[in-house]
């Protein structure tokens, strides 16, 4: 009877087959993985940012104008702050970065952050002028700030979101019509 067998060298082959074939496997796996691990991040980047500006947008829309030189809007880079109508009573409303992240303050109310991940870099910017008036809002979130412990994909997460906005609190940038019904409403004892 003869005996069938492997030879050594048909083994050798087989196991460089198989390496070859493993590491080719492992580097598409590691990819894919990586690009989804990054794709998560940017994606939670990119909801804190648009929750940030979704916040001020809704209080932007309730912004009254200014009927006292207190309740005037006031615009320094990296704090906003703007009268509201809050639990029925005129109020200031103010937003501020500080330590990587966005404070919202009511005043005679809460302070709360609203930001969810690390946010690098919050500015609002005035722009145009007497007609014109409006805001600029710049938000930049970054998960992950610490430059030396990144790895070379995390590097691409940054998410900076741009925004205008043309606020009502610019009574120089409101039409007769809303400088009428605004009067009206004043002298009926309503809010604008």
């Amino acid at each position: 009877m003869k005996r069938k067998a492997f030879t050594l060298i048909e083994i050798m082959v087989m196991l460089a087959v198989i390496s070859m074939v493993s590491t080719v496997a492992y580097k598409l796996m590691t990819g894919t993985f990586s690009q989804f691990f990054k794709s998560q991040t940017k994606l939670t980047n990119l909801r804190a940012a648009s929750m940030i500006l979704e916040r001020l947008k809704a209080d932007i829309r309730l912004a009254l104008i200014p009927q006292k030189d207190e309740e005037k809007p006031k615009i320094e880079g990296q704090s906003l702050a703007f009268c509201i109508t809050d639990e029925g009573e005129r109020r200031m409303v103010t937003y501020t970065f500080k330590d990587n992240s966005v404070e919202r303050s009511v005043a005679g109310g809460k302070t709360r952050i609203i930001s969810m991940t690390s946010v690098s870099d919050f500015k609002v910017e005035e722009a145009g002028e007497d007609k014109s008036r409006l805001i600029t809002v710049k938000i930049v979130v970054d998960s992950d700030l610490e430059q030396e412990n990144r790895s070379q994909n995390d590097k691409g997460n940054k998410i900076e979101l741009r925004a205008v906005m043309y606020p009502r609190f610019f009574t120089d940038s409101l039409s007769d019509e809303e400088k009428f019904w605004n009067k009206a409403r004043q002298g009926a004892g309503g809010t604008t």
